[in-house]
């Protein structure tokens, strides 16, 4: 059995032109803060991580449950408002529902999805360039503010106690790279984010990518 892992953002889905703004947008709204959108500086790279290093480098006083559901909620509705006024702001990684639905139909392949982003924004997005989550697990920022710690989620609902012998994880960034490496996972990169010996421009190429697999 083959655990095969995928990121929403750079890797399934192209909303970097607009969700880095919306994010630095709600922040803004709900605490008054203007933050640093390049996240590579955060230790943990995901919209809760990136909001608890915000709320703590600002010494944000009240209760911080509260304060990420304010900011998620504000994040949501921008994001919804957008989309619903820009209904092609998001893309599709070129190849990517075609890739998903075929590794669907391989019985030796057990589909994962393992995201930083919110729940309530990875379903609209990944719902709006038409990936059916039906048989896919998932796990994202809302179960945890590690990385790591969304993909063992993500592991854990897919496999129910099941052993994989393998297990490869799809991601763009940096962060993905360090976290497969962590938990012994292969590692594909998609795009040009991040230095990998394997990487895929887009999830275009099936055959060479069925190949890495050994799918």
């Amino acid at each position: 059995m083959h655990l095969v892992v995928f990121d929403i953002d750079g890797t399934l889905v192209d909303s970097a032109k607009f969700e880095a703004a919306l994010y630095v947008r709600a922040v803004k709204t709900v605490l008054g803060i203007i933050i640093d959108d390049n996240w590579g500086r955060y230790r943990n790279v995901t919209d809760g991580g990136i909001l608890d290093q915000v709320i703590e480098e600002n010494d944000v006083d009240g209760d911080r449950g509260a304060i990420h559901q304010r900011v998620k909620d504000e994040f949501v509705s921008l994001t919804k408002c957008h989309l619903n006024r820009y209904p092609d702001a998001l893309k599709e990684i070129v190849g990517a529902k075609a890739l998903i639905e075929q590794l669907k139909s391989k019985e030796s392949v057990i589909l994962a999805i393992a995201t930083g982003g919110w729940e309530e924004t990875a379903r609209l997005k990944l719902r709006g360039v038409g990936i059916d989550l039906d048989q896919i697990a998932i796990a994202t920022g809302s179960d945890a503010v590690n990385r790591v710690a969304i993909i063992q989620t993500a592991e854990a609902r897919a496999l129910g106690g099941a052993i994989a012998r393998k297990k490869t994880y799809f991601g763009d960034g940096v962060w993905d790279k360090h976290a497969s490496q962590e938990l012994n996972y292969d590692f594909i990169a998609i795009g040009d984010s991040v230095e990998h010996y394997v990487k895929f421009r887009d999830l275009s190429a099936h055959e060479a990518i069925f190949k890495q697999l050994g799918a």
